[in-house]
């Protein structure tokens, strides 16, 4: 019994003995791979990729698997992360950079905000170089622009500005209200010859400190708000110039103003003329942008020159393509862009030139025998809207009840005959199953071909005179084909029709400014605002003013007059209503039709957002937010 459990007791005191040898070797072997792992490096609080490898030694096959598992988890949320990332906070971005080259028809004269108005490439080149103290929105609304804002009292007729602060000219001087009260006071001088004189003249300008001016109206002037759109001057390079000479002074062509864009260069042809013009981003600008580092506006005085230099590739874009020629450019790369344009086009009677023309029932004869759907269908392809009155859809004073006469030919006639102006045949004979609606001077039954006259007294001479009058109008083809075919229209009814066709560089000039015309086939830009006055205000009526009919009535002048200085949109209307009323029964122009403004850039040119431009040279309004170049990043504001 006692060796039995002493025998016991031995083999516990063993097994014991052996189980702490054991665990002893197991520990020793752990220590020993503990300090080789930790041996391969010197840190131990990180541990690196290859002391990583024995890992697993530690780790039981359930614990291999969970971290197996838990790497992959980490992997899928890390990619999916990722995904969302770029896909709700990764934005595409202007990036300063590229060229960007337009064809422009026409050529720069004065490249300065009081000279600019009459000429669309200085208006262009103007609106890239000169800051403005508001500027068209995209919308065809106004924002500021230098004006960092703007007050008006409750009698509108004091309107103030603060100018922002971060504004400079492009020489690096700070831009100043003196600057604004200079630029204003030479648009009042008349030395300058500023177009914007008239709108200026009664008003006073005064300064209040560096940045704050005032503008005082003897009366409230409605439109007032939109004509501050012009270019301000810099005083300190202006203020040496002597006025009467001021057109002549070299800045006229190589400009410093405080706009997205700064002179650069220009090149002239062996005749002198200028052929393109080049600009830099103005690294500076106050605004966000521009983007574009180079603008080259090159010279074209045709139309078919300037679509010819688009389809070789030497410009990139277009700043006007006409309406009847556009759905020849078919060129890929090519975007079209259709701006709404305040714009009509209309046929103006200079009574004074033609004394037919200063008969009534000569002007509503004309009228009945001019067919809108004829002349836009045969030119624009239906591309342009019919228009009847000088206010356009859309604005103050429009009434679509206000209609010009409708077509009707026959009716013309007829007045032509009760006015006294008698049928003249010639001797030719016409097959009346050939001839088309739009041959002119057709006797109904014979198919003769005849003209009109009637006697008049001169100076106490009876003579015999022809219905014939000069239309005039613009070098371009959709002004030449619309002239064609109101001369056709027009010789239907025995009225003979000369067509003057003026070079676009010498139309202003010889046209224009003189009056040298019978009837003046042109478009006028109505502006921001619909206020007619200075189109058909009598004071108007002489260059530099926009009456081209120059017309005179005094109870439409009191209208126009009493209209403008009414706040009240509701007796604004009822005043322009009126006063289309008094302007449809005398016939003193006949209003045609209004297109669009189309304009053409590379595809790769982003952020052209316009939707309504009231002249050409707001295409280029918000050309700061214009890019070709991109980058990306992070935005979490998304």
């Amino acid at each position: 019994m006692r060796i039995s459990s002493f025998a016991s007791r031995l083999d516990a005191y063993i097994q014991t003995r052996l189980k702490k040898i054991r665990r002893s070797h197991f520990d020793a072997n752990i220590k020993r791979d503990e300090d080789l792992v930790f041996k391969l490096r010197k840190k131990r609080a990180i541990p690196t990729w290859t002391q990583l490898r024995y890992l697993g030694k530690f780790y039981s096959e359930t614990e291999k698997l969970v971290t197996k598992l838990a790497f992959l988890i980490i992997l899928i949320s890390t990619a999916t992360f990722g995904v969302i990332v770029y896909r709700n906070y990764i934005e595409t971005t202007p990036a300063t950079g590229g060229e960007y080259a337009e064809a422009v028809i026409g050529a720069p004269t004065f490249i300065n905000p009081l000279f600019s108005q009459t000429n669309d490439v200085d208006q262009d080149l103007s609106r890239l170089i000169f800051s403005s103290l508001m500027r068209p929105a995209s919308d065809g609304g106004m924002v500021g622009d230098l004006a960092e804002s703007y007050e008006i009292d409750e009698e509108q007729k004091v309107y103030t500005f603060t100018l922002r602060d971060d504004a400079y000219w492009h020489d690096g001087e700070p831009i100043t209200a003196e600057d604004v009260v200079f630029t204003v006071e030479s648009i009042k001088d008349q030395e300058f010859k500023s177009p914007l004189y008239v709108t200026f003249r009664n008003v006073q300008v005064r300064l209040i400190n560096d940045r704050t001016v005032s503008f005082t109206l003897p009366e409230p002037f409605s439109p007032f708000l939109s004509i501050f759109t012009f270019g301000i001057l810099p005083e300190h390079l202006w203020n040496t110039i002597d006025p009467s000479h001021a057109i002549l002074a070299e800045l006229n062509l190589k400009p410093i103003g405080s706009g997205p864009y700064r002179f650069a260069s220009y090149t002239k042809d062996k005749k002198g003329n200028i052929i393109s013009y080049k600009l830099k981003r103005n690294e500076d600008y106050y605004q966000d942008g521009p983007y574009i580092d180079t603008l080259v506006m090159k010279f074209f005085q045709s139309v078919g020159g300037a679509q010819s230099a688009l389809e070789a590739g030497n410009v990139d874009g277009f700043g006007f393509l006409p309406q009847n020629i556009q759905t020849e450019t078919q060129q890929t790369g090519i975007t079209t862009h259709h701006f709404s344009l305040p714009q009509y086009t209309a046929l103006f009677f200079n009574q004074g030139s033609n004394p037919a023309l200063a008969e009534k029932d000569v002007r509503f004869a004309l009228s009945l025998a001019t067919s809108r759907h004829t002349i836009i269908s045969t030119t624009f392809g239906d591309l342009a809207d019919p228009v009847y009155g000088p206010i356009l859809p859309g604005f103050v004073g429009y009434d679509e009840s206000i209609q010009q006469p409708l077509f009707d030919p026959s009716q013309a006639a007829s007045l032509l005959d009760a006015a006294g102006w008698e049928r003249v045949y010639e001797e030719t004979e016409l097959d009346p199953a050939s001839v088309e609606s739009t041959d002119l001077g057709i006797n109904e039954t014979t198919g003769t071909q005849y003209t009109r006259q009637k006697t008049i007294t001169r100076d106490n001479k009876k003579e015999e005179t022809p219905l014939e009058v000069t239309l005039t109008t613009i070098q371009r083809s959709e002004n030449i084909q619309v002239a064609e075919t109101i001369r056709n229209l027009w010789q239907a009814i025995g009225v003979k029709v000369n067509v003057h066709i003026v070079d676009i560089a010498q139309f202003q000039k010889d046209v224009i400014k003189s009056r040298a015309y019978e009837v003046l086939l042109f478009g006028q830009i109505i502006g921001r605002d619909p206020d007619p006055y200075p189109f058909w205000h009598s004071s108007q009526s002489n260059d530099p003013g926009l009456n081209l009919a120059q017309y005179k009535n005094k109870e439409a002048d009191k209208l126009l007059e009493d209209a403008r200085r009414i706040s009240d949109t509701d007796e604004r209307h009822a005043k322009y209503v009126a006063f289309q009323k008094l302007l449809l029964q005398e016939a003193p122009a006949i209003f045609l039709y209004s297109l669009n403004y189309t304009y053409i850039t590379p595809t790769y040119i982003q952020g052209i957002n316009t939707e309504r431009i009231t002249q050409t040279a707001d295409r280029f309004s918000e050309i700061s937010k214009w890019y070709i170049k991109t980058k990306k990043r992070i935005n979490f504001s998304l």
